[in-house]
């Protein structure tokens, strides 16, 4: 059974209360579910096939306006921005409240990004702590919140138990989806010989790409330790050498859609 399937465990009488904390006591779709485990995405999963209509947001009160339906059709340049959400994106647990912030040398992906999202909020640049400076991306938006959900972008997500691989995505994007995560959280190199890596502390979601690859592509993979992210949580490297590496760059962009010009110049430098 899928994860937002989940609710079908529950007796009528306890997807009544969840209903009713939802409809009758106006909780958020994560609070109406709190009591029974279930998070956002599998509460709005219930309501839908119970045929409760959500409520609306108040989205036409923000100062900049967004997209909110622009995850609703999958495509390629859709299935990228999660892929580089899912890396590194960050999800407010407080509010709904969605950034993507990256180095100033990247600022082009932020605002090809930002058209595809329609989002009339401009790109905000700060000098860090550190002395670098930096661009992000930020939006507020419940419908897309709550979206991510589905695809296993979620609060916290370095920590969560609830990201996971978007099993929800068709196997066409699925390849622009590891684009992104790649643009996001990966590398190509070239020690020793050309290799392309992967790197998330949820090994689960790494096996799920490895399955991915081998059975559509058949390249096969490996998956390996390399060393230790906050909270002392092992993180792990799923990674590939010489003509496996160049067949993933082989696949990997699709045409006309997006990437990050630097990391595909760095494919190019050392193939």
């Amino acid at each position: 059974m899928k994860k937002l399937d989940l609710w079908k465990n529950l007796d009528e009488k306890d997807i009544q209360d969840i209903i009713n904390n939802y409809v009758e006591k106006k909780m958020s779709l994560k609070m109406a579910g709190k009591k029974y485990n279930l998070n956002g995405s599998q509460v709005r999963n219930l309501l839908k096939n119970k045929n409760i209509k959500q409520r609306k947001n108040c989205k036409d009160n923000r100062k900049y306006k967004i997209n909110d339906d622009y995850f609703d059709t999958q495509n390629h340049n859709m299935a990228y921005i999660l892929g580089f959400f899912a890396a590194d994106g960050n999800v407010s647990s407080k509010e709904n409240r969605l950034d993507l912030e990256l180095a100033s040398v990247d600022i082009d992906i932020l605002e090809k990004i930002r058209a595809e999202l329609q989002s009339e909020r401009p790109i905000k640049t700060y000098v860090c702590s550190s002395g670098y400076t930096k661009n992000k991306l930020l939006f507020w938006s419940k419908k897309i919140k709550d979206v991510f959900y589905d695809y296993g972008i979620v609060p916290n997500k370095t920590y969560s138990k609830d990201f996971h691989f978007p099993y929800k995505l068709s196997n066409e994007y699925v390849i622009d989806y590891i684009r992104g995560f790649f643009d996001g959280d990966g590398s190509v190199n070239k020690t020793g010989g050309l290799s392309f890596e992967l790197n998330s502390v949820n090994y689960l979601f790494l096996k799920d790409i490895q399955n991915f690859l081998n059975v559509n592509y058949n390249i096969d993979t490996q998956i390996s330790t390399c060393g230790i992210k906050g909270r002392n949580i092992e993180l792990y490297r799923l990674y590939c050498y010489g003509d496996k590496a160049r067949k993933i760059f082989n696949i990997l962009y699709t045409k006309n859609s997006l990437y990050l010009k630097r990391k595909y110049d760095k494919w190019i430098e050392l193939m």
